[in-house]
C-alpha cells in the first residue's frame, strides 16, 4: 500500500470515528434534555398534590402540606439546597439566598408563592381531572398551582439547579422569595420576608414577579404576540356594604327589605362607573402599541389631545383595555338569609375595587357612597387596604436586560410596559427597590387566560419548559459578570435611551 493511499485510509477513519462520538454525544445531549425535560414535569405535578390552600382567618390552614412541600423540594433540587441557603420565614414561607461574588452589588429578588386558591364547591364536578393529583394527559399538567403559581416556583428552582450542574457562580447574589399567603394578601408570608431583609440592612436591584404575560390576540388589530411587563399595579381595597331590617314573614313583607335596598345600591354602582383616564403607565402602553395598529391609531395618538375621549372610548370597548383606564369594581360576595319563608334581617356584599394609579381609598369611598345616595346602605373597609403602586422606570439597564431575556425566550413578542390589574406579593417590596418587574413566561390568549383561578387550571409542557430557560436567561442577565455594564455600553454604542423609546 502506497503512501498516499495509508494517509488517505487514516484520514477516512479518523473522520468515522470523529463523527461517529459527535453523533454518540449528540445522542446522549438529548436525551439528557428529553429526560431533563420530563424530570421537571414530574416535578411539578408533584408539587401539585400538596394542597397549600391559604387562609385569611387561620394562618395555619393547611401547615401539613405546607411542610410537606418544603421537604419535597429539599429532595427534588438537591443542588439548589446544597449550595443555597434556605430559611423558613414564619413557618410557612421560603427564603433562599445565593450568595454572589460581589458584594457591592445590590441583590435581586425573584419572587413566586406556594398558596393556591381553594376549589369552588360548584365546580367540583367539572374538573376532567383531580385538581390536586397533578395528572399528565394531552400534553398538559393538570391541577390548581399550575398556572398560578407552582409552575413558577419549579421553573426558577430548575433553572437554578440547571446553573449549578453547570458551576454556575452569579456575580450579584440573587434572593428566591416564596411566599405562602399571596392569595389572601401575603402579609405574613411575602410582608414578613420583606421586613426581615430590611431589618437586615438588604437594599435590592429589583424584584422579579409574577404578573402579566406573552399575549396572543389580545388587543383589537394587533396580530403580534404581545410581552405585557407590568411596571405598575393597581391599588386593591375591598367595601363591605351592610343594610339591616326588622326581618319577619315572607308572606308579609315590608315596600323595602334588606336584599331590595342592597341589590338597588349594586345596580346604582354598576350603573356609575369611575371615570376613564389615561395614566402615564397606559400612555406608554399606547405609544408602542400605535406603531403595530395602522396608521389612523399611530396620527391619533401622536395627537393625543385631540382625540383623547375618542381613544379612551375606544379602550373601553374592550374588557381588557377597559381595566387598563379606570378604577373597576365587582360585587364577588353576597350574604343574606337563612330559611325561604323568613326575611333576612341582614343584607351583606362585598365589593372587590381594583385602583388606578392616582387615586386612593378616601377618593373610592366618597364615590361609593354619592353612587349609592342611600344612608340605610353603611359602607365599611373590609380588610386591608393596598394603595395603588409606584411605577418603574423603563430607562434603565434592568428594563434593558429584561426586554434582552424576554426577547430571547420569545423572539416572535413585542415587549410592552403595562398596568397589572391586579396585586401581588410584589407590593410588599416596595419598601426596597423602585424596579420592581411583573411578568409571568408564558403565552396566554383570551380563553388560557380564563383557566387561572378556573376549573380544569394547567399547563402545557412546552410552557413550562420556556418558563425555564427565561429564569435560566434572567439569571444570568441580570446578575452575571458585570451584566449593568454590559447593557449601557450596548446602549451607549447604538445612541439610543433605555426602554420603550430604544427599541
Amino acid at each position: 500500500m502506497n503512501k498516499s493511499l495509508r494517509i488517505l485510509l487514516l484520514f477516512f477513519l479518523i473522520t468515522t470515528v470523529t463523527n461517529f462520538k459527535k453523533g454518540i454525544a449528540q445522542h446522549l445531549l438529548v436525551n439528557v434534555h428529553s429526560n431533563a425535560a420530563h424530570l421537571v414535569v414530574d416535578k411539578l405535578a408533584g408539587c401539585i398534590q400538596y394542597e397549600t390552600i391559604s387562609s385569611v382567618t387561620d394562618i395555619h390552614n393547611n401547615a401539613e402540606n405546607f411542610l410537606g412541600l418544603h421537604n419535597y423540594l429539599a429532595t427534588a433540587f438537591p443542588l439548589v439546597h446544597q449550595y443555597l441557603t434556605r430559611e423558613a420565614v414564619n413557618n410557612y414561607s421560603l427564603l433562599y439566598t445565593w450568595t454572589g461574588t460581589n458584594s457591592s452589588l445590590k441583590p435581586v429578588l425573584i419572587s413566586a408563592h406556594l398558596d393556591v386558591v381553594p376549589i369552588e364547591s360548584a365546580s367540583e364536578n367539572d374538573w376532567r381531572h383531580d385538581p390536586f393529583k397533578g395528572e399528565i394527559a394531552d400534553g398538559y399538567i393538570w391541577g390548581r398551582g399550575t398556572m398560578d403559581d407552582k409552575y413558577r416556583v419549579i421553573a426558577i428552582l430548575e433553572a437554578a439547579e440547571r446553573l449549578l450542574q453547570q458551576n454556575y457562580q452569579p456575580e450579584r447574589t440573587i434572593y428566591f422569595a416564596f411566599g405562602h399567603d399571596e392569595e389572601v394578601g401575603g402579609y405574613e408570608g411575602a410582608g414578613q420576608i420583606s421586613a426581615l431583609l430590611e431589618s437586615r440592612g438588604v437594599a435590592l436591584e429589583a424584584v422579579f414577579d409574577e404578573g402579566l404575560a406573552v399575549a396572543e390576540d389580545i388587543i383589537p388589530g394587533v396580530e403580534e404576540q404581545l410581552a405585557l411587563v407590568g411596571t405598575a399595579a393597581k391599588g386593591n381595597l375591598n367595601l363591605k356594604l351592610t343594610v339591616t331590617g326588622e326581618g319577619g314573614h315572607s308572606s308579609m313583607p315590608p315596600l323595602e327589605t334588606p336584599i331590595a335596598l342592597l341589590s338597588r345600591a349594586l345596580v346604582r354602582l354598576h350603573d356609575k362607573p369611575f371615570k376613564p383616564r389615561m395614566i402615564p403607565t397606559t400612555r406608554e402602553t399606547v405609544n408602542v402599541l400605535a406603531s403595530r395598529m395602522g396608521g389612523k391609531y399611530k396620527f391619533a395618538v401622536r395627537h393625543y389631545g385631540l382625540f383623547e375621549n375618542r381613544i379612551l372610548k375606544m379602550l373601553a370597548q374592550d374588557q381588557a383595555t377597559n381595566a387598563l383606564i379606570r378604577t373597576k369594581m365587582a360585587p364577588t360576595i353576597l350574604e343574606a338569609g337563612d330559611k325561604y319563608n323568613v326575611l333576612p334581617r341582614i343584607a351583606t356584599a362585598i365589593i372587590n375595587i381594583r385602583i388606578l394609579n392616582g387615586e386612593d381609598i378616601n377618593s373610592v369611598i366618597k364615590h361609593v357612597k354619592k353612587s349609592i345616595a342611600d344612608d340605610r346602605v353603611q359602607v365599611e373597609v373590609f380588610g386591608k387596604y393596598t394603595p395603588p403602586s409606584p411605577v418603574t422606570p423603563t430607562d434603565t439597564w434592568l428594563y434593558a436586560a429584561l426586554n434582552s431575556t424576554i426577547n430571547k425566550t420569545f423572539p416572535d413578542a413585542l415587549v410592552v410596559p403595562a398596568l397589572f390589574p391586579g396585586a401581588t406579593d410584589s407590593k410588599h417590596y416596595t419598601n426596597l427597590t423602585p424596579n420592581i418587574f411583573r411578568f409571568a413566561p408564558q403565552v396566554v390568549n383570551r380563553e388560557s387566560a380564563k383557566l387561572v383561578h378556573n376549573v380544569n387550571e394547567r399547563i402545557s409542557v412546552d410552557v413550562l419548559r420556556k418558563c425555564i430557560q427565561f429564569y435560566e436567561n434572567l439569571i444570568q442577565t441580570t446578575c452575571g459578570i458585570n451584566a449593568a455594564q454590559k447593557f449601557v455600553k450596548k446602549n451607549e454604542a447604538a445612541a439610543l435611551p433605555f426602554g420603550v423609546n430604544g427599541e
